[in-house]
């Protein structure tokens, strides 16, 4: 696990937000980061779908395929492209928690998997109850937990460091590229 490289990209992306989004006085980029992740979060809760228990559907949306449009007006030959929305989601949560420490101005290697029992409902509860103390006391102790609660999420979700590495520099690139579009 090399986070102090994710660290970096990070930053490189937040710097590239900053410039294209300029920061407005008073404002508190901190608060919408954890508010951010909250959301994403919760994104990645409705792609594992394990809590909803008034469906017959509970599989994890780990496979989505869909044409290749832009390989498709270049060559005119039809591909399709595969994504894990799950896997996603999931990175989407990583680059957050990488800009809110970084807005902590911290960067150091957290990333201990931490796990509350077996349960992925008690993993996600656990987190979310963190990110909220981290809202409400601004604390590195709520930060760091919230952190390894996150890696150990992961594992839980079955995602390896290699996978969660990979995808962080795909999605990593997109942001960037919707930067440079307007986003």
């Amino acid at each position: 696990m090399n986070l102090s490289k994710l660290f970096e990209a990070q930053r490189k992306l937040d710097e590239h937000i900053e410039r294209e989004h300029p920061r407005q006085h008073g404002e508190d980029r901190l608060v919408k980061k954890i508010l951010a992740l909250m959301v994403e979060l919760g994104e990645l809760a409705n792609e594992w779908r394990g809590f909803k228990f008034w469906s017959n559907d509970q599989e994890p949306r780990t496979r989505h395929v869909e044409p290749d449009i832009e390989h498709f007006d270049k060559t005119r030959e039809a591909r399709w492209k595969e994504s894990n929305p799950l896997l996603e989601e999931y990175v989407d949560c990583l680059h957050f928690i990488l800009s809110i420490g970084l807005e902590m101005e911290t960067e150091k290697e957290w990333g201990h998997s931490f796990k509350i029992g077996n349960s992925l409902i008690s993993q996600f509860h656990a987190l979310f109850s963190e990110l909220s103390s981290l809202f409400y006391h601004n604390q590195m102790y709520n930060y760091q937990r919230a952190f390894d609660l996150l890696i150990g999420l992961g594992e839980m979700l079955g995602f390896t460091w290699e996978q969660i590495e990979e995808e962080y520099c795909r999605k990593n690139q997109i942001n960037h590229q919707r930067q440079n579009q307007g986003y």
